[in-house]
């Protein structure tokens, strides 16, 4: 990615990443990911290309960019030293608030985008690499049952399929029931 998603951007900066990522997920509702070219995201956005590519190297890097953005609004310790699998129920209240926020948004962008297509294939990419940051930053303090690589791709895959639940299956999860389900695969007991 051209831009660290961590770094504190100016307000040019923030004006102008939003007006690229607003208008690129506007057509995300409209369209088929495949189908986005840079052209409209610029058009849309009201930016120059060359601008665009002063941020960003392609509509991969917009959507990496967003993902990783956002997810580290929603979990800024997500690069500190912890052990984050006992954190299950901060990370249950995160899912949920992030799904109550762009949620309907994100019903809209599924609908034009198949199971398997490209975007879905990318969220899973951005979510294995969201598990390797973990494993990196997770203590070792903590015995598993199992290999820590099972326990970090058995959390990935968790969060995927509540992703696919939510957007593809219609299925709509309350925070108690995100708690719940969580506990029991990361804490059995």
């Amino acid at each position: 990615m051209k831009l660290d998603y961590r770094a504190e951007l100016t307000t040019g900066q923030k004006r102008t990443t939003q007006m690229v990522v607003s208008a690129f997920f506007l057509l995300l509702t409209r369209k088929n990911f495949d189908d986005i070219t840079v052209r409209e995201i610029c058009r849309n956005s009201l930016i120059p290309s060359s601008t665009f590519y002063n941020y960003f190297e392609d509509k991969y890097d917009v959507f990496r960019w967003a993902f990783f953005k956002y997810f580290y609004k929603f979990y800024p310790e997500l690069h500190e030293k912890m052990n984050h699998y006992d954190l299950i129920d901060e990370d249950a209240d995160r899912i949920f608030d992030f799904l109550q926020e762009f949620g309907p948004m994100l019903k809209k962008v599924f609908r034009k985008n198949p199971e398997n297509g490209t975007l879905h294939q990318l969220i899973t990419q951005c979510m294995t690499e969201i598990g390797d940051i973990i494993e990196e930053n997770c203590t070792s303090g903590r015995d598993y049952q199992m290999p820590y690589e099972i326990v970090k791709h058995t959390y990935v895959d968790a969060l995927r399929q509540i992703l696919d639940q939510t957007f593809y299956g219609g299925q709509t999860f309350s925070r108690e029931q995100l708690h719940t389900y969580m506990n029991k695969v990361f804490n059995p007991k």
